[in-house]
């Protein structure tokens, strides 16, 4: 049972709210160039709290995490992260990855190869899929060489009943199981009516009712980190409203609008292209809104005003963004 979260909680807000500050809440940059998407952050931190329930809460063999493992493993030129490792109590490692589109297990296979060169323990692998994934691979072969994974679709899960049944317990006052505290803040992600948005809304709406404040806000940050990406201008300024005095809100208000912002200015980029080049193709509005830095839309809208055509203004893109 889950009742006084304390100090543990309030790390992992913190590790929520860090990698969201200064900007965009979409990502932030490592160290080496790449992003730190929203939701590998909040699939991090649940998963260093929930790390035990992370996996029997959706159907495979639970197994009992005794600390973190190693994630960094070193391949000639670059480095490369995993994103979460666990030591088990039976000497091995449980390799947790976090996708929203189907991936190629060669990339997971490296990883997990490297990692066992260096630590020569047998290796378990979970694979979480998002963003409406049914299926994918569970293996490939190659030559005498077989990698397999496990993999668990949180399309495959009913999000309007997981949020029902929390709901219900804080009406009855009952204190929630970690069980049903995955199940809230993952409910965006799972199947449900509506869109996406909706499903966000709703969770932070319940969310905001649970009576202990650490628990509120882990809760909260986590359904606000997963979902943001899903939320419309005026589904962040609702989002504002649900969570009206709480902590979580002070914290982070500010960060919201700032997506906002950035969303205008996007738009502005892409009008600037329709009124010189007519319609924009969907892979440059893609590219577009997915920048999260200030100065990079700046620069686009530049380029967007002196380009001499939309093809040399695609051709751009990646150089603004590699920036």
């Amino acid at each position: 049972m889950v009742g006084a979260w304390g100090a543990d909680v309030q790390v992992e807000v913190g590790l929520v709210l860090c990698y969201h500050g200064g900007g965009s809440l979409v990502a932030r940059r490592r160290a080496n160039g790449t992003a730190y998407h929203g939701e590998d952050i909040i699939f991090k931190s649940v998963s260093q709290l929930l790390g035990n329930e992370l996996v029997a809460a959706y159907g495979l063999t639970p197994c009992k995490i005794t600390g973190p493992g190693p994630t960094e493993v070193t391949l000639v030129p670059a480095s490369r992260r995993l994103d979460t490792v666990f030591d088990v109590d039976d000497g091995t490692f449980l390799h947790l990855e976090f996708q929203s589109r189907q991936t190629k297990l060669a990339r997971f296979a490296v990883y997990d190869a490297m990692l066992y060169e260096r630590v020569q323990r047998k290796i378990r692998t979970v694979v979480f899929y998002t963003g409406g994934v049914e299926q994918a691979a569970d293996g490939i072969q190659v030559g005498c060489l077989t990698y397999q994974v496990e993999n668990i679709f949180m399309d495959h899960f009913d999000g309007e009943a997981a949020r029902a049944a929390v709901e219900n317990k804080l009406v009855l006052g009952e204190a929630l199981e970690p069980k049903e505290v995955l199940d809230l803040i993952f409910s965006p992600l799972m199947r449900r009516k509506g869109s996406p948005g909706q499903g966000v809304l709703a969770a932070l709406e319940v969310g905001s009712r649970i009576p202990d404040e650490d628990l509120k806000d882990f809760c909260l940050a986590n359904i606000l980190g997963l979902g943001e990406k899903f939320l419309s201008r005026g589904q962040l300024e609702k989002a504002l409203e649900v969570l009206g005095m709480t902590r979580i809100a002070n914290m982070i208000g500010e960060r919201f609008l700032e997506k906002g912002r950035m969303e205008g200015r996007a738009e502005d980029v892409l009008l600037l292209l329709r009124q010189r080049f007519g319609d924009v193709p969907a892979t440059v509005l893609e590219a577009v809104k997915s920048q999260d830095e200030d100065e990079a839309l700046t620069r686009l809208l530049l380029v967007a005003a002196t380009a001499g055509s939309l093809a040399e203004f695609e051709a751009s893109l990646g150089r603004v963004g590699a920036h």
